[in-house]
Formats: structure tokens, C-alpha cells, sequence
């Protein structure tokens, strides 16, 4: 059994334990593959523990009934809800209602001042370092977590850095020296050092560098 099944079953069970009535129910008949593939393949490689996390999570909504959570991250300065979509299960199920419905939960989930993330069972399935990149923002932008190694970095490296994670795009030399107010030659020079780190890589199609983005490793601790 792997660390992570191991974890897991603990986890599970304990929150079993402690829970009764529908979230009982649910945490035994319904939280299944979808939840599970959404914290072993994107939540666990990054993060590498289910601290603050909590299935099925019971939430109020603005008429006094129930949602329920895939996976609540409970932590300040506000909690998270995470979710796992199955594109056959919406497309075969769906109706006008229903969908009504779906974004009347999201909303109340916004409007009670909660983040709120969803990931398709497809890219959990097909593109897991993608959901786990989105997850590395998450942390960066919501909690203002970030890798031990930035400490070794000068203030216009940290800088790069930051914007790298939170555009989750590529940028380009430019962007970068806009972004730090200095000359093209002393921000090639950092854009570089960053390189030699392994915390950037180009995106350059040819050998001249010109665009960089953020490696898919990150810049989270664990």
C-alpha cells in the first residue's frame, strides 16, 4: 500500500467517525472515485498531506438547506471548495433545473465568502500536472504559500516569480521588465539565473529565449 492509500483510508475513516445523518451516507455511498483521483492526482503531489481538508462538507445555504462539498480546505483567511466533475454524469443527468440549481449552489458557495475550484475527472485523468499547477496558484494567490528555495532569491528574482505562478501563463521579457522597472540586460540576467535553477524553463519555440513560464514542479512547500 502507498503512502497516500494509507493516509487516505486513516482519513476517510476518521472523518466517518465523526460524521452522522446524510454526510454519514454520503461519505459511504457516494464519495468515491471522483474525490479520491482529485487528491492522489493533483492535491497529494503537491501538497503530500489532507491537513484542513474535509469530504462531504456540510454547508448552509441561504435558505437553510444543505450543499455538500466534494472536499471543503477549511484554513484562513477563507475556505476553499475543491470539486471533482464527470462531464457523463452532468451531460446524462442534466436538465434546465438542474442546472439552475448547480449555479444557485456555486453562487451561495461565492456569495458566503468561499474560493471555489472545479476540476473535470477527464484532466485529473489525462492532464494531472495541469490540475496540479492550478492548485500551486491556488496556494500562492489564496494563502500566499511559497517554496523554502524563494528565501535564496533577490527581490526582483521573487518578484518574477510571483507573477509566473499567478498569470499561470508564459510572459515575455518585456512583461518582465515592466513588471521590475529595470533595463532589458539586468533582467535577462535574472530571467536567466532563474533558468540555471530549475525554476523557470523557456517558452521559446526557437533557441533564443524570449518567453519564459514557471516549471511544472512549482514553488510550493510540501
Amino acid at each position: 500500500m502507498s503512502k497516500f492509500e494509507k493516509v487516505y483510508a486513516e482519513w476517510l475513516a476518521g472523518h466517518k467517525s465523526e460524521a452522522s445523518g446524510e454526510r454519514l451516507r454520503r461519505l459511504t455511498k457516494k464519495h468515491g472515485y471522483g474525490e479520491k483521483l482529485l487528491l492522489e492526482q493533483a492535491w497529494w503531489p503537491v501538497i503530500g498531506n489532507l491537513d484542513h481538508l474535509y469530504p462531504e462538507y456540510e454547508f448552509i445555504n441561504s435558505e437553510g438547506g444543505y450543499y455538500y462539498i466534494d472536499l471543503a480546505y477549511v484554513r484562513l483567511p477563507r475556505p476553499a471548495a475543491l470539486e471533482s466533475d464527470s462531464f457523463g454524469s452532468h451531460a446524462r443527468d442534466i436538465d434546465r433545473d438542474k442546472f439552475s440549481r448547480d449555479l444557485d449552489r456555486q453562487n451561495d458557495i461565492v456569495l458566503a465568502d468561499w474560493n471555489i475550484l472545479r476540476f473535470s475527472i477527464d484532466k485529473l485523468k489525462e492532464n494531472p500536472i495541469g490540475c496540479q499547477n492550478t492548485l500551486r496558484r491556488m496556494l500562492v494567490i489564496w494563502y500566499g504559500a511559497e517554496h523554502s528555495n524563494m528565501e535564496g532569491l533577490n527581490v526582483y528574482q521573487r518578484e518574477i516569480v510571483r507573477f509566473a505562478i499567478r498569470s499561470g501563463s508564459a510572459f515575455s521579457v518585456e512583461q518582465a521588465c515592466g513588471l521590475v522597472g529595470r533595463k532589458e540586460k539586468f533582467v535577462r540576467k535574472q530571467l536567466h539565473e532563474l533558468l540555471e535553477m530549475d525554476i523557470l524553463e523557456s517558452a521559446s519555440i526557437g533557441s533564443r529565449v524570449c518567453r519564459y513560464k514557471i516549471k511544472p514542479n512549482g514553488l510550493i512547500d510540501r
